[in-house]
């Protein structure tokens, strides 16, 4: 694999988090009526001055910072090039190895973590994290927001990673679907360099003995025309109900929840129906709701395909973590030789 395309992905991601990050949990309409890409729109009105392990103030959130899913991303690239055996326990240790090491630097941990600050604060083990996991109708998104570097893997083993994946945290067949399609979207765009439209029914198959459900809804929104013709009912067969009720988070505005399922069903539908990557990256932020995870899949898998040259200049100028980004793509890149 090519040094310049796993940059950009990994830059894409990044890009595509961090503008998401400003406007995580807004609803649809406002994105579309106040914001035009021109420059970033911080809207973290929810963010407030929190405390250190010492009880100084410090602040875990600035505009362009990435968060938990670059965060996250990292640390699964990071495990496949260590050389080691993937498993569960090595995700896990270079996901923490990410958080404490951000932490030490920034005063904090990074903002966005779900139920992973629970392990991280000691209020709860891995164990009883993957049993609420697991249980629940609508498990977390982050099975799939950190699934992109398991597309690169031999398609043998895309799958059986994908599952490591999801399985360290979200022992769900909804969470274990998202990411291996998540994972396949990339093979199929950037290692096979598929055409867009067949997208999706290739990576149905993947999933169809893992969650049933799932399947049904990922072949039915393969009919869905392009955003310009979505319907309100469109809209739900992607998001779910709108509004966001509960259970399902963030409550009450219209937009795309913090839901594995949801989240990989409208990056599928993005990336089938763009072929660019700041066109991809403007749908997902126009979806609303938990629009940096979703604008990071979908920026990083445009940006594999296609590159960053259709981004604003400004915002490849303004991404936490450049430098360290375009090491470690060089670094990944480096194990394909």
């Amino acid at each position: 694999m090519k040094e310049s395309v796993l940059r950009d992905v990994l830059l894409g991601v990044a890009i595509g988090d961090a503008y998401g990050a400003g406007l995580e949990f807004q609803d649809r309409d406002w994105i579309r009526a106040h914001v035009n890409f021109s420059t970033f729109v911080n809207q973290r009105n929810d963010i407030v001055p929190v405390t250190d392990d010492f009880g100084n103030i410090v602040e875990n959130y600035k505009a362009w910072d990435y968060t938990d899913d670059t965060e996250m991303t990292i640390g699964c690239v990071k495990a496949l090039i260590s050389g080691e055996v993937l498993s569960v326990e090595l995700l896990l240790k270079y996901w923490q190895e990410e958080y404490f090491g951000d932490k030490k630097r920034k005063g904090i941990g990074r903002h966005g973590h779900g139920a992973m600050r629970w392990l991280y604060s000691g209020e709860r083990t891995i164990g009883e994290i993957r049993e609420f996991q697991a249980n629940r109708p609508n498990p977390g998104n982050a099975p799939p927001m950190r699934a992109i570097p398991f597309g690169f893997v031999e398609p043998l083993l895309i799958d059986a990673y994908a599952y490591i994946n999801a399985s360290a945290t979200h022992p769900n067949p909804k969470a274990v679907a998202a990411s291996i399609l998540v994972a396949r979207a990339t093979e199929y765009l950037i290692v096979k360099q598929g055409a867009h439209q067949g997208l999706i029914p290739y990576c149905a198959k993947f999933i169809r003995s893992v969650d049933r459900e799932f399947h049904e809804r990922l072949i039915a929104i393969d009919k869905l025309p392009g955003s310009q013709m979505l319907s309100g009912q469109d809209y739900e067969s992607l998001c779910g109900l709108q509004p966001i009720i509960k259970p399902w988070f963030p409550e009450g505005i219209k937009g795309l929840p913090s839901d594995a399922m949801y989240t990989a069903l409208c990056a599928l539908y993005i990336l089938k129906h763009t072929q660019n990557t700041y066109e991809g990256f403007r749908e997902a932020i126009r979806l609303g709701g938990d629009v940096d995870s979703i604008a990071s899949i979908v920026t990083g898998i445009l940006a594999g395909r296609y590159g960053l040259d259709s981004l604003p200049s400004y915002m490849l100028e303004s991404v936490e973590g450049r430098t360290m980004l375009e090491s470690l793509g060089e670094a990944w890149a480096r194990t394909y030789q």
